[in-house]
């Protein structure tokens, strides 16, 4: 992907009647950097990608990051997000990292690909490569999974999530005895015929365990529909959702301010399901988490005398 940032894109400016600050813009010229080396890897290697959540919404509705969004989002069909991550750690250039709960302490379902490990780094980003942003900025990824139409394989599906769940919900509970905590994995090996070993992180294990649940089926096992799940790991399910499958069957270019990013050929379909109808509407003024997302990290620089980059005035 051809990456140039012109030389206004950082000014300040009202959008949707929403101040989107300098500091702010160099945060996004920074995601779509993070961005630009992920698209390069995917063409590699012939994976697919599109724009997710409110990337997606604002490629189609705004040609760029909606004003009050801080973050980017993107997602992949299994058999891509799978590849991907087979991948994507030796491709990365030095100051980019993988992290997911395979290799590093983010105990999520979902993976990034980020410029920084944890507020250690902050100080050391090559801020000349990332756009003049100080700060630790990420891209979040998301897998899209195929749906079983017959309601048996659904069942089934549920059933041994909702136990790799609540593996997950004993072993992150610091009260849990560890009686409990044997008897949840004895339950898992009893169903499941799987033996997760106490001798390693055992967390890690059930959230793999869990991801592969998800991921259990494919365009062999009678699916029709394809969809996002992930949210089950956060006792939220409204935001997960599925959808007939050719509307992932490929995908087609947007504007995205200064670049271009894919979008799913059925973008249409994937927004009115997660916003509704309307989704052409402006609802401004909100974020849907902490805003900026650099507001924790401003304030841990400011406390360790960590000056590059950053005006605190």
């Amino acid at each position: 992907m051809k990456f140039e940032v012109p030389e206004n894109f950082y000014k300040e400016e009202v959008r949707n009647d929403f101040l989107v600050t300098s500091e702010m813009k160099h945060c996004w010229a920074s995601e779509l950097k993070i961005l630009s080396v992920i698209d390069d890897i995917c063409q590699r290697h012939q994976i697919k990608y599109f724009a997710h959540f409110g990337t997606l919404l604002g490629a189609i509705r705004h040609k760029g990051f909606i004003p009050w969004d801080d973050d980017i989002d993107i997602a992949f069909m299994r058999e891509d997000y799978n590849k991907f991550q087979s991948v994507v750690s030796s491709e990365l250039p030095d100051g980019l990292y993988f992290r997911s709960f395979w290799n590093s302490d983010r105990m999520n379902i979902f993976p990034e690909v980020a410029n920084g490990n944890s507020y250690a780094d902050l100080g050391h980003i090559d801020t000349d490569y990332f756009c003049g942003c100080p700060y630790i900025t990420g891209i979040d990824i998301y897998p899209i999974d195929w749906m079983p139409d017959n309601p048996e394989s659904q069942k089934l599906q549920s059933r041994l999530l909702a136990l790799a769940l609540a593996g997950i919900g004993v072993w992150q509970q610091a009260k849990s005895s560890k009686q409990d905590r044997n008897d949840i994995l004895q339950k898992i090996k009893d169903v499941m015929g799987i033996e997760i070993d106490t001798s390693k992180d055992v967390l890690p294990q059930l959230y793999g365990l869990a991801d592969s649940i998800i991921g259990m089926y494919g365009a062999d096992d009678g699916c029709s529909r394809a969809g996002l799940q992930f949210n089950r790991f956060n006792g939220n399910t409204s935001a997960d959702y599925s959808i007939p499958i050719e509307n992932f069957e490929s995908v087609i270019y947007q504007p995205f301010e200064f670049i271009k990013i894919p979008v799913p050929v059925g973008y249409k379909a994937v927004l009115e399901e997660h916003y509704g109808d309307d989704y052409m509407t402006f609802h401004n003024g909100q974020a849907a988490h902490d805003y900026p997302f650099y507001g924790k990290q401003k304030k841990y620089m400011k406390k360790h005398h960590i000056k590059k980059g950053v005006d605190y005035e």
